[in-house]
């Protein structure tokens, strides 16, 4: 509230109090006159007439005076309200979201091409290994591809690009509370445990957690870390 509005609300309860006082001394000398006492009361009946009637004037004064004071005020907090939502509005403009966008885009597209990457390697080298009779293949039939190499085991389709992108964008939508999340099935994934583990959560508390949200906040949580540290 301004000072301008709050002395006009003042001015014009101080009018109506000063009316309200003259309108009971005007009763007491009408009074006083209808009981036969005329003379001098009739004089200060005058006098107070005169008074009320300016103290009115100056009432209609202070309500004029407010009604602009408030006009103003209504003017002042629209002024405010817009600039609050230029503020907030500023800060996730169309412009700040295509940004975001394109960087998620782009981080979804590097996470898809590895993957990708991952998945050619894999079938490049078994084919390799295969070929040369070597004991690292351990299955080369349908349903399954794989082989070992340095104690660890490599499968054809288990890294799909598909796959871990639509488990990104899921932990997104559970974080934010989101409806309509990509289905990713039950559990996690080797990658989301890597992921944990990075910041201290054991690959049993990640498995037993996988289906919740706290998961889903912790898959996040590490990748804005690694983002803050420029990983």
């Amino acid at each position: 509230m301004t000072t301008e509005l709050s002395e006009a609300q003042q001015e014009l309860a101080d009018t109506k109090a000063e009316i309200s006082e003259l309108q009971g001394l005007i009763d007491g000398l009408e009074e006083k006159v209808r009981e036969g006492e005329e003379a001098q009361e009739a004089q200060q009946l005058g006098e107070q007439y005169g008074l009320k009637r300016l103290a009115e004037l100056r009432k209609e004064a202070a309500q004029r005076k407010l009604a602009r004071a408030e006009a103003a005020e209504v003017v002042r907090r629209r002024g405010e309200a817009e600039e609050a939502a230029r503020v907030d509005l500023g800060a996730a403009s169309d412009e700040v979201i295509a940004d975001r966008y394109r960087a998620a885009l782009a981080a979804l597209d590097d996470l898809a091409e590895v993957c990708v990457q991952r998945e050619t390697a894999v079938r490049t080298h078994l084919k390799a290994f295969a070929e040369l009779d070597m004991p690292n293949v351990v299955a080369n039939t349908n349903p399954q591809f794989i082989f070992r190499l340095d104690g660890t085991k490599f499968e054809v389709g288990e890294r799909k690009a598909q796959d871990l992108v639509s488990r990104a964008i899921n932990r997104v939508y559970a974080v934010r509370g989101l409806s309509g999340a990509p289905r990713i099935g039950i559990g996690s994934s080797p990658v989301e445990r890597l992921v944990a583990a990075g910041v201290g959560v054991g690959d049993r508390e990640a498995r037993e957690q996988a289906d919740t949200s706290g998961f889903a906040r912790l898959m996040v949580s590490a990748a804005r870390q690694d983002e803050e540290e420029g990983r």
